[in-house]
């Protein structure tokens, strides 16, 4: 299992010369060549977004796991830090997909990289690559399977990060409109606080207490994973340890009349 933190820009500034730590830059690649912090290594998140959570997708996202932190000389002993445009989903679902895939120390630069006051360079750094030996941790990601049966017995909690809107069935990103059944409502902006930084691990656990209990499954859905990996890195930092991403989310859910839809008012 990972450990997750939140990096500041001091922080990183005393660390960044570590030779086990390894900073990826997540933002567009036009703005990651515009200027990044030296160091970084680029990685697009759209790699690890998933149609689907059968089991060829799943194997399309091990090899693409795989490939990509081979390549960027990612271990599973590194010390990875994230760092996105602000706090925003796409680094989120970067720190969910390296704990998932076995990356045991991952950290967020709180903020992203406009948080960063140090120099930027235009050079990409010289990595070497390594053979990374993937490690799925089955308890991050959950199956559209595994929501069908929470859904039916109640063994795990679902909490839907999308917006009340798409929550209460007035929109949706696929064809079906709705949620799933029994599914509760978790405002993704209770994460940030005012300045746009990560709330305060008390602060964060006082908000999601009402939904699902700190010992408790939570399976986290929202449009395409995006916004559920951002939850499940606050739950993570609010100290609840049995939070998984739906990563096909309603791109998935919303598609296939085999899953359920609940498009009662809410």
């Amino acid at each position: 299992m990972a450990t997750f933190e939140l990096a500041t820009p001091a922080s990183l500034m005393k660390d960044i010369s570590q030779p086990d730590l390894a900073l990826i830059d997540t933002r567009p690649a036009g703005d990651y060549w515009s200027g990044h912090i030296a160091g970084a290594r680029h990685l697009d998140p759209s790699l690890f977004a998933t149609p689907g959570t059968d089991a060829a997708s799943l194997a399309r996202l091990h090899a693409v796991l795989a490939w990509s932190l081979s390549a960027l000389g990612i271990t599973q002993d590194a010390r990875v830090v994230v760092a996105g445009m602000r706090n925003e989903v796409n680094a989120a679902r970067v720190a969910w997909a390296l704990a998932y895939a076995g990356v045991r120390h991952i950290a967020l630069l709180d903020g992203g990289v406009e948080a960063w006051e140090g120099e930027r360079v235009t050079a990409a750094p010289a990595v070497t690559a390594t053979a990374f030996t993937l490690d799925p941790q089955p308890a991050y990601l959950a199956t559209a399977e595994e929501v069908l049966a929470a859904a039916g017995d109640g063994g795990a909690r679902i909490l839907d990060a999308r917006t009340r809107e798409e929550y209460a069935g007035e929109r949706s990103n696929a064809g079906r409109t709705g949620r799933v059944p029994g599914a509760r409502f978790w405002d993704t902006s209770r994460e940030l606080d005012a300045d746009g930084r990560y709330a305060a691990p008390g602060q964060l656990a006082s908000a999601v207490k009402d939904l699902v209990a700190a010992d408790e499954r939570a399976i986290i859905y929202c449009g395409g994973g995006g916004r559920a990996a951002r939850t499940f890195i606050a739950l993570q930092l609010a100290g609840h340890r049995g939070a998984a991403v739906y990563p096909a989310s309603w791109n998935e859910w919303g598609t296939s009349e085999r899953y359920p839809v609940d498009t009662a008012g809410a």
